[in-house]
Parts: C-alpha cells; structure tokens; sequence
C-alpha cells in the first residue's frame, strides 16, 4: 500500500461506519443525535496511540477509557474491529508474542494516513487528556457512583412507572449532552475577552428558544428551559431568561471577535424582536 491514497478516500473512510458509543441528545430535543466517537474517529485515534507506543488491544481499551475521564469504556467488540481494519489497509502491523497476544505497531502508511488527517487527528487527542496519574477524576468518579446508587436503590424498591422511566432517561440524555458539548469545547486562551449585556424584555424565554433553535443547526447547543449555551469559531456564547431580563455573555479569543460576535448576537435579537425595541448595552466583564 502506497502513501499516496486519494484524500477523498482517507475521508469516506473516516466518516463511514457505525457509532462506536450510544447516541445522546442535542439540545434536549428526541431525534437529534451526537455521539463520542464514530467507527472512522475511533480508527484514527487508536492509530494516534499506537503511533506513540505499540499497545496491546486491551491496553488500547483501558487508555480511551482513561481519556473519557472513566465514564466510557468501549467493549472488545468496538476496538479490535477497529484494529483489524487498521492491519488490513496496511496502517499497523502484529507483533505477535508469547501467549498468542497481538502487539500493534505503526506502520510507514500509517504515519502517513496520521499526516493527512493531521486536524481531525490533534482534535480527537486533544478532546479530552488523561488525568496525569492515570486514573479518572475524583469528582466524575463520586458522580457516577451517586447515579448507579440512585438507580440501583429505587429499582430494588419495586417497578417504576413508564413516564418515570421516560422522565428519568430524558435528563441523562441532557446530562450526557451537557458533558459532551463541555468536552468537546476548544481551550479559550489567557487572553480571551469577556462582555455581557442585560437587556429589559419580558420576553427572554422567547428569545432564549429562538436563538438556540437558529444556532443548533450550525454547532451543538446545550439548553434548558431558562439557559443555553454554543461555541462559535469566534468564542462562546451564553443566554439567560431571567425575570424581566435577557442576559447574553460573551468570550472570545481576542477584541475584533469580541466586537464580531456582538454584531452576530445583536443582529439575530433584531430579527427575533420583531416590533419590540431592544437596547442592547456591551458591558467588559
């Protein structure tokens, strides 16, 4: 196998294939879904793993588990599928060793299919970093407990009502969206700048539903009934329906996309006003 593989191929085998971790809902809505990892994301970061030191399935296995601080680890039925389609197209090779265990290695093809994917590829080991001792934080570790408990405890007290059922798997589904989204964000710098605006109206729910329904179909939106929250390329936007107020906060990555976003959010709250006249005050935070 050469290292001159089309571009185009390298990106239909990125994006074929089937979830590798359950689906969880945007913006609190049934029927939009994102997920962790698909088939082509899992491929590319285990052959970022491999590139940095040769592993054993299983290896492979605990250390995308400690990237997802714990709270996922794929099954054998998940990575090794994804090994062997990395060994057929020539990107790793087997070392195998005593016992019949497979030690996978990178190839010259593969640090070549690393290459032309160099984006997606220091998105996906940049998503989420393990804990330098190597083990899940303490925090999402007490969480996870505290929800297996809560579960465990009730359903040992006897059946629980379908509508409970349905209630119950809507606010993980939430939840997992929450963490999602907050994994997936890009790291602001130091120097990033931070406004916020107040606006009178007693219509910020109004507001807070027609600006989250316009920007989910470009980028993830985390919402509820009175908050929601995106990232732009420019920074990341936060909205608020309190009582009589409309609060919107702004960080970007320096002033110009500052002063850009403010544009963008003000636009779209003239669009959604339609006869109410809105003044909207940037104040630096």
């Amino acid at each position: 196998m050469g290292q001159n593989r089309r571009s185009d191929e390298i990106a239909d085998n990125l994006s074929t294939g089937q979830a590798d971790s359950a689906a969880v809902q945007v913006s609190g809505k049934p029927g939009r879904r994102t997920r962790a990892f698909d088939y082509g994301e899992l491929r590319l970061l285990l052959l970022a793993m491999i590139a940095k030191q040769s592993s054993h399935g299983y290896e492979l296995i605990h250390e995308v588990k400690e990237r997802l601080g714990g709270t996922y680890k794929p099954s054998p039925g998940v990575i090794y599928p994804a090994l062997t389609w990395l060994y057929d197209r020539g990107y790793t090779e087997i070392d195998l060793e005593k016992g019949g265990r497979k030690r996978y290695s990178i190839t010259r093809e593969g640090h070549a299919f690393l290459s032309a994917n160099k984006g997606v590829t220091d998105m996906l080991m940049a998503r989420v970093v393990p804990d330098a001792h190597g083990k899940s934080p303490q925090a999402i570790v007490e969480a996870m407990d505290h929800l297996k408990r809560a579960l465990s405890l009730r359903v040992k007290r006897g059946p629980v009502a379908d509508d409970a059922i349905a209630r119950i798997g809507d606010i993980i589904h939430v939840a997992a969206n929450q963490i999602e989204a907050l994994l997936n964000a890009p790291v602001l710098s130091e120097g990033a700048v931070k406004c916020v605006a107040d606006i009178v109206t007693p219509n910020g729910e109004r507001f807070l539903r027609r600006l989250c329904s316009h920007f989910q179909h470009q980028t993830p939106v985390v919402t509820d009934e009175n908050s929601g929250h995106f990232r732009m390329s420019m920074g990341e936007v936060r909205m608020e329906a309190l009582e009589g107020i409309f609060r919107v906060s702004l960080t970007a990555l320096n002033i110009e996309k500052l002063y850009e976003m403010q544009h963008i959010l003000v636009r779209h709250l003239d669009e959604a006003a339609v006869r109410e006249k809105l003044h909207v005050t940037w104040q630096s935070v």
